[in-house]
């Protein structure tokens, strides 16, 4: 990267770009469709891994280029941030919290996020892990048993929102058991809200409010009061136990305990238990979906998966510790491999803060730009036969033919000083869900691969995506 007052040979007017609409530009194309990353794929295709776009006049620099992108994220939070229409989305829905927030009110936010969960954190939960894993693989003993076809992207959705409400709250949820299955339908409503308003050329939902205004607006006011309810509930057991100020059990105990240094308000505690529960549920969740639709496609690797758990933990359903979860190096290449090619986040969107040149590229303050990370991660140059699922690639003694292999190419939990915390635990669920499935069932699809179709609605995830369980 040049210094700040080098001017690059190479501006956003000097980039190529997408044949588009005379006087709106590439704004139809893009809004027509609902997977935008499939838009800016094919965008990618026709123009080279950096161009320029621009929706009803507002220019964009869309970058596939990994090197770009790397320095990008790694000038965070000084020289860029997150998209300030994103930002204010959010925050318009009443979310202020370490995802949404910049320069120093982040990183406020971020040293106690990051610290509930960070490695020793996230070990000291594992029964939880266990025991929601259990859960889950007794309701599809039961679907197995009836012969019945899963919506699995459903189930693991209740799977990762009762783990994350456990690690976020301390509070058993249960929407594995249906018992509080309204929570998580208002969960799935703010997703597809976030990726429409953020598209929309003008904020409609201002002065007319839709059927989905409406139904978003409901679902905000049941999440918000509950997490209110856990804010009050958390309060008067630090009250009651002072012993809990240092030893604080949850997210939400540790954040209230940081108020006292970072003067919280309730409103930005709601913010970023919101936030992990948004992320813990619904990123995850998709992930784990797409390990079992490849899977699911190779009998093989289920074998393979069930061979090693069986070699690491014998006759219990689960890894006993986290000892032996470490111990799962092929069930984790298949969730490394399944973050490769699936990545729930297939691009970030940015906005300069300042002049900057990377790469003899200028970039404006204010310059809009698009991250487009997928198509680097399943690159040729980056990894041998790149659009294929193969997860030996990642082990440590990988077959020779498998030469290209690049890890830093993978942004599925972002780059730079705003790296994802919720990583370390999100692969640990992968991770225990698939090996636990794969000791216990073979999977089959129940529709042919080519139905299953990538949906994106703020992340990616497999619609129509339905399994067959059979106990082995």
């Amino acid at each position: 990267m040049k210094t700040d007052g080098q001017k690059g040979r190479i501006s956003l007017k000097d980039l190529p770009s997408p044949r588009g609409h005379f006087l709106f530009g590439h704004l139809p194309e893009f809004r027509k469709h609902a997977n935008k990353h499939q838009v800016l794929e094919r965008w990618v295709a026709e123009c080279g891994k950096l161009f320029r776009v621009h929706f009803a006049g507002i220019p964009l620099i869309i970058s596939a280029d990994p090197v770009i992108n790397q320095q990008v994220l790694a000038l965070r939070p000084e020289k860029f941030r997150r998209l300030s229409k994103m930002s204010a989305v959010i925050r318009e829905m009443g979310v202020s919290g370490v995802f949404n927030t910049e320069g120093d009110t982040w990183k406020r936010h971020r040293v106690p996020v990051a610290s509930a969960l960070n490695v020793r954190k996230i070990r000291a939960f594992y029964p939880v892990l266990c025991a929601k894993t259990q859960q889950l693989l007794d309701k599809f003993g039961r679907y197995a048993a009836a012969g019945q076809v899963v919506s699995v992207q459903k189930e693991f959705m209740a799977y990762t929102v009762d783990i994350t409400t456990s690690i976020a709250f301390g509070y058993e949820m249960d929407t594995i058991g249906a018992r509080a299955n309204t929570f998580q339908k208002h969960l799935e409503t703010i997703f597809p809200m976030i990726n429409a308003r953020i598209a929309a050329p003008v904020p409609l939902w201002r002065f007319f409010k839709t059927r989905k205004d409406r139904e978003l607006e409901a679902a905000l006011k049941a999440i918000e009061k509950t997490i209110h309810q856990f804010i009050r509930e958390a309060k008067d057991r630090l009250a009651a136990d002072p012993a809990l100020r240092e030893h604080p059990t949850n997210l939400l105990e540790r954040l209230l305990v940081e108020d006292e240094d970072n003067n919280f308000t309730d409103e930005e505690i709601y913010g970023n238990v919101f936030t992990m529960l948004l992320a813990g549920e619904d990123t995850t969740s998709n992930s784990i979906s797409w390990a079992v639709y490849f899977l699911a496609q190779h009998p093989e690797m289920v074998r393979k998966v069930r061979e090693e758990a069986n070699a690491v933990y014998g006759e219990a359903v689960v890894p006993p510790d986290n000892q032996h979860l470490s111990q799962l190096t092929y069930t984790n290449a298949v969730a490394q491999e399944t973050l490769r090619i699936k990545p729930t986040t297939p691009q970030l969107y940015m906005e300069a803060k300042e002049d900057v040149v990377i790469e003899d590229l200028f970039i404006a303050k204010n310059t809009r730009i698009i991250l487009q990370n997928k198509v680097a991660q399943t690159a040729e140059a980056h990894f041998t036969n790149g659009e294929a699922f193969l997860p030996e690639r990642w082990l440590k003694e990988k077959p020779a033919h498998l030469e290209n292999h690049d890890p830093e190419m993978i942004k599925t939990f972002g780059g730079g000083p705003r790296f994802c915390p919720g990583k370390y635990l999100a692969t640990n669920e992968i991770v225990l869900l698939l090996s636990a499935l794969c000791k216990q069932f073979d999977l089959e699809l129940a529709v042919d691969p080519q139905e299953v179709t990538e949906q994106f609605e703020f992340t990616m995830y497999p619609g129509n995506l339905l399994v067959r369980f059979t106990p082995v």
